[in-house]
């Protein structure tokens, strides 16, 4: 099965605002539920939301709370398990085609070939 690259980067281009926001969207709830279990700045929780979500984790700033814990644990789920693999499909499904694929041209003459055949054999007496 042969693949080729497509050379177009467009649909990667216009689905990554939606990535970026999702990602984005995560870092900010994120902080903002770990600086309130934490009684923590909200610069804080960003500081720590991002470093969690990148796997860093400097030991600067992490949870005591129940709460906060909780938070922790999504986030570091969220980031290596959705995010970051739904941006890796984006990317490797428009790069990538299989160019044994048959087109949507190819679709149709094949559904005309089958018609005719089964009005030949529709037509054929030697047929039970």
């Amino acid at each position: 099965m042969a693949r080729r690259a497509k050379g177009s980067w467009r649909p990667f281009i216009q689905a990554l605002p939606i990535l970026i926001v999702g990602y984005v969207s995560t870092i900010l709830i994120c902080a903002a539920l770990f600086a309130t279990f934490e009684g923590k700045p909200v610069d804080v929780g960003i500081w720590w939301s991002f470093v969690t979500a990148m796997t860093i984790g400097y030991g600067d700033v992490f949870p005591v709370t129940m709460g906060g814990k909780i938070v922790a644990v999504a986030l570091m789920h969220a980031v290596p398990l959705f995010l970051v693999p739904l941006l890796t499909a984006k990317m490797a499904a428009k790069m990538i085609v299989d160019s044994d694929a048959f087109t949507h041209a190819e679709q149709e003459e094949i559904k005309l070939a089958l018609a005719r055949i089964e009005a030949i054999l529709a037509r054929d007496p030697r047929q039970d």
